[in-house]
């Protein structure tokens, strides 16, 4: 009986990015004050705050990178460090990609998701397995290999960058598969409290609707407020007045008038910003400010 060959079809498989080469890898303790000078280089870097925050500067702008955020250096983007009064843990990675879809990441600072957060320590694990890392190097220009490196620590390392690359970018663009990654820690996570914090905070010189959650986080609305309360104990929408009524303190107290204060934080009218603000603080805009003269 005569066999029959099947004939297969090969699927060639796309890239999105692929990293050509590892520049350098650290994990800087910084001490306080600490300040590292102004450098430019023509590969990509990610800065990520694994403990405390830390200030990245970049060009004339000076970036507060929170702990649990990652920052991307574009190539020839003149950048510096600065502990401030913190002693920040820093993880940098640099290495050189030409793949386009690099450019999406240009001067972006993302939080990582927990989810993500294990590829980092891949990436760090393995470096000091397979180079030779000194403790506390910031001029490190060349990753030198040991003498008997892990097997496969290369290519683990630049495995573990392209696939946190890969879902940072998911994540980024709200494609709908990226709440798979969350659901599963919905339960306990901290993540997802402090980043509707986070978008609360950017709207407070703006108007606030639910939807706006919605649509940047990809949960339904009902899911995020249940959450949301059994998390803090506030409604969303109470959270959101209690941080506007904590800016009008501040501009308060630096001599704005009510009305002011009212129109820069976006309340309807003046009578609706005092109703707002004497049942958060107890007393009546009026009678905060004589209190702290």
């Amino acid at each position: 009986m005569e066999t029959q060959k099947k004939k297969f079809y090969m699927h060639k498989i796309s890239n999105l990015l692929n990293i050509q080469k590892i520049v350098t890898i650290h994990y800087q303790a910084l001490e306080r004050n600490y300040v590292f000078p102004e450098e430019e280089h023509d590969f990509w870097e990610i800065n990520y705050a694994d403990k405390e925050n830390v200030f990245i500067g970049l060009g004339d702008r000076k970036i507060e990178l929170k702990q649990g955020e990652i920052l991307f250096i574009k190539p020839n983007q003149p950048h510096f460090v600065e502990s401030g009064d913190k002693e920040p843990n820093l993880f940098i990675a640099s290495f050189l990609c030409h793949s386009p879809s690099m450019n999406f990441f240009c001067d972006k600072k993302y939080a990582v998701p927990e989810k993500f957060r294990y590829l980092l320590q891949n990436v760090m694990s393995e470096a000091a397995e397979t180079f030779n890392l000194p403790d506390f190097d910031p001029n490190l220009t060349e990753l030198k290999l040991q003498d008997n490196p892990n097997l496969g620590g290369e290519q683990i390392i630049k495995n573990s960058l392209e696939i946190l690359l890969i879902y940072l970018l998911r994540h980024a663009q709200n494609r709908e598969r990226s709440q798979e990654f969350f659901v599963s820690k919905i339960a306990d996570s901290t993540e997802l409290q402090d980043e509707i914090v986070r978008i609360l905070r950017s709207k407070i010189y703006d108007k606030f609707r639910l939807e706006d959650l919605r649509d940047k986080l990809h949960y339904g609305t009902t899911q995020l407020c249940t959450f949301f309360r059994k998390k803090t104990g506030m409604t969303i929408y109470q959270t959101y007045l209690k941080l506007k009524i904590d800016e009008a303190k501040k501009l308060i107290r630096k001599n704005c008038t009510f009305a002011e204060v009212a129109d820069k934080l976006c309340f309807d009218s003046v009578s609706t910003f005092t109703f707002v603000f004497k049942k958060h603080v107890g007393m009546t805009p009026n009678e905060y400010r004589n209190s702290i003269k």
